[in-house]
């Protein structure tokens, strides 16, 4: 004796497999990555370095005290211009807006030491 069989499912076409990403779509791939971490790296480096010149000339006290307090918050300004690098809408943003606060912090700092005529 045998069982019956269940009835048939009914024939569905096989479901299409989502769309591949390219890597030259916009916001997409590891170069776009890559540049922005050396973004971070670099650029937050010429940001921290020209701003923590440029607050040891600005804070009040003895040259070590000021040398050591810019040195600290350098380490505060670094971090914030890597989260830049990596928040911003696009790498060229990103490389922009550090190259401007970087030349103010080194703009400032030339005109503290006396630099700029």
């Amino acid at each position: 004796m045998s069982l019956p069989l269940p009835p048939a499912p009914p024939h569905t076409a096989p479901a299409a497999s989502p769309p591949r990403r390219s890597a030259t779509r916009k916001g997409g791939g590891n170069g776009v990555l890559w540049a922005r971490g050396l973004l971070a790296l670099l650029g937050g480096y010429a940001v921290a370095a020209t701003w923590a010149s440029a607050l040891a000339r600005l804070l009040p006290g003895s040259l070590a005290d000021t040398a050591l307090a810019a040195t600290m918050a350098s380490f505060v300004i670094y971090t914030l211009a890597a989260i830049w690098a990596y928040a911003a809408r696009s790498s060229v943003r990103a490389a922009v807006g550090l190259a401007v606060v970087a030349a103010l912090g080194g703009g400032l700092s030339l005109l503290l030491a006396g630099g700029a005529a």
